[in-house]
């Protein structure tokens, strides 16, 4: 690995060839050139299919959420913090049509036919949500279509606003870490940090699509902005860093945790000369400033609108702390793991164990080379994104199981604990664990798992949603076509909106591991400040 000196006088500045080969500063070609736009494109289809296939109140919640955003559509951006569904939330007025009660949840074994269709009278009448104190801003933006159409189309729209906006910042993700770092195989990461779970809520209306694939597109922008000092700093790396960090600061209430804990992991340790030129770029400042702002802006709303005030379940008042901490340890951490990788509907929906078995694999295959060939800095940072979501969760359930209960779910980890992948796939890159050529066909093999697996959690828990699953294989009917309920659009529609995403997001693994000339090119020498 080459270093440089840093004397302002040791090196010449680069040429105006070698800035425009390697996009400098110009971000928005950069940013918008065909890797991200195929990763997006592919992301949407994929997420696009689930919110084609999924009955209402899909996912878990989602009718709060829609509550919520068709409230903030109507202009009720902070209502009054009252114990308005299960002993927390607020009221919000909205559409009667968009009211329903779900009758299925939480057993799998009956389909969503039983449902009320959404529709018909809309009339607006004062509803509760567990979800009306919650940061008003996703809302605002995916809650407009319940206004004007408050049934099936304007839920399939905010659905769809929903899979646009996850998709763009793991498009952002994905580019970054293929077009900004030399290492190819960073790619397999993207493809095994984005699991089935992410893909479902992305189709949802639920924030916490966003606030994984925002906690993705930061770490994303910080490995090579942070980590690879051989690399310029990119004015394009600090919007992202800005927008993505915004974004997770203050969606939910958790989000300035999240997001202090991602910069500090990636930070600290870093290499010193990094970090001075880091203090003198001035889009690092921007960035900065972009995320104290939103952060500041979000604690402020959590304690003012008291949004951290967690519903009751199945609350525990005889479990003391340290009770609580072994059974989190030792019962709920392994339920993380599966729910971090997708259980589906109302965590209701558990595929055959050898799908898990298969994304447990190629983590393995991505995360056990780092660990064995990285620098104890590097092993540091990929135990920190791992016990930070942890512990957290961990502590919070523990201390708080006498008054709510076990409340954590493995997709609360999702925002930290998803540059674990990513990361690893950079390091074997990074460390040269594999060549050119065995790094390619490392992408290539993840993809042949992962894309198919994503279809696979799609059609099962579609014939979940159809017809119901029985407590074995032998009990369940393998045709996602079939059912006594179908979604408006189609059961075949969401199968093939999907399939084409997988084949898109398959082509882009393909095309990404090819040298381009940039990569083939001897890197740019950077100034005095590091700053290209």
């Amino acid at each position: 690995m080459s270093s440089y000196p840093t004397s302002a006088t040791s090196l010449p500045s680069p040429s105006t060839s070698e800035i425009s080969r390697f996009g400098a500063h110009r971000p928005g070609r950069l940013l918008f050139q065909r890797t991200w736009w195929t990763a997006f494109i592919g992301f949407f289809l994929l997420c696009a299919g689930w919110a084609l296939a999924a009955p209402y109140d899909a996912s878990p919640d989602e009718a709060q959420h829609i509550i919520r955003a068709a409230g903030v559509a109507r202009g009720e951006f902070a209502p009054r913090p009252v114990a308005a569904a299960g002993g927390t939330g607020a009221f919000q007025h909205v559409p009667v049509s968009l009211v329903r009660e779900n009758c299925w949840a939480f057993d799998a074994g009956k389909s969503a036919a039983c449902a009320k269709p959404i529709g018909g009278d809309e009339r607006v009448e004062k509803t509760g949500t567990r979800a009306g104190r919650y940061n008003p801003i996703f809302y605002a933006v995916v809650g407009w279509p319940l206004a004007l159409w408050p049934n099936w189309t304007g839920v399939t729209l905010a659905r769809l606003i929903s899979a646009g906006m996850v998709s763009a910042l793991l498009a952002s993700a994905a580019h970054s870490m293929v077009a900004w770092t030399r290492h190819r195989v960073a790619a397999a990461g993207v493809l095994a940090a984005v699991t089935p779970i992410t893909a479902h809520l992305a189709g949802s209306v639920n924030p916490n699509g966003a606030e994984i694939a925002a906690g993705l597109a930061l770490i994303a922008a910080l490995v090579p902005t942070v980590l690879d000092p051989e690399q310029p700093l990119r004015r394009a790396a600090m919007v992202q860093i800005g927008i993505a960090g915004g974004i997770l600061m203050t969606l939910r209430a958790l989000g300035p945790l999240w997001c202090t804990a991602v910069i500090a992991i990636m930070l600290i340790p870093a290499k010193r000369e990094r970090l001075r030129a880091l203090l003198r770029f001035r889009p690092f400042w921007w960035a900065a400033g972009t995320i104290l702002v939103t952060g500041a802006a979000g604690a402020l709303w959590t304690v003012v609108m008291k949004a951290s005030e967690m519903a009751p379940v199945n609350v525990q008042p005889q479990v003391t702390v340290a009770q609580g901490l072994r059974h989190e340890v030792i019962v709920r951490w392994p339920k993380y793991f599966t729910e971090m990788i997708g259980v589906p509907s109302w965590l209701d929906t558990y595929l055959p164990n050898t799908a898990y078995d298969l994304w447990y694999l190629v983590l393995g295959a991505l995360i056990v080379p780092a660990v064995a060939f990285g620098r104890w800095s590097d092993r540091g940072r990929l135990f920190a994104l791992f016990i930070v979501p942890f512990a957290v969760i961990t502590l919070s359930d523990a201390v708080g199981a006498h008054k709510y209960g076990f409340g954590g779910q493995g997709r609360y980890l999702l925002p930290v604990a998803v540059g674990i992948p990513l990361l690893a796939a950079y390091l074997i890159g990074r460390r040269g664990v594999l060549d050119e050529e065995r790094s390619a066909k490392l992408v290539r093999t993840v993809a042949l798992v992962v894309l198919p697996l994503q279809l696979a959690f799609l059609a099962y828990t579609m014939i979940r949603w159809q017809t119901g699953v029985g407590s074995s294989l032998q009990h369940t009917p393998l045709n996602p076509l079939a059912g006594d309920w179908h979604p408006p659009a189609g059961s075949a529609t969401a199968l093939l909106v999907s399939t084409a995403g997988c084949a898109l997001l398959g082509w882009w693994a393909w095309t990404s591991t090819r040298p381009t000339a940039a990569a083939a090119a001897p890197e740019p020498r950077p100034t005095a400040l590091g700053v290209s």
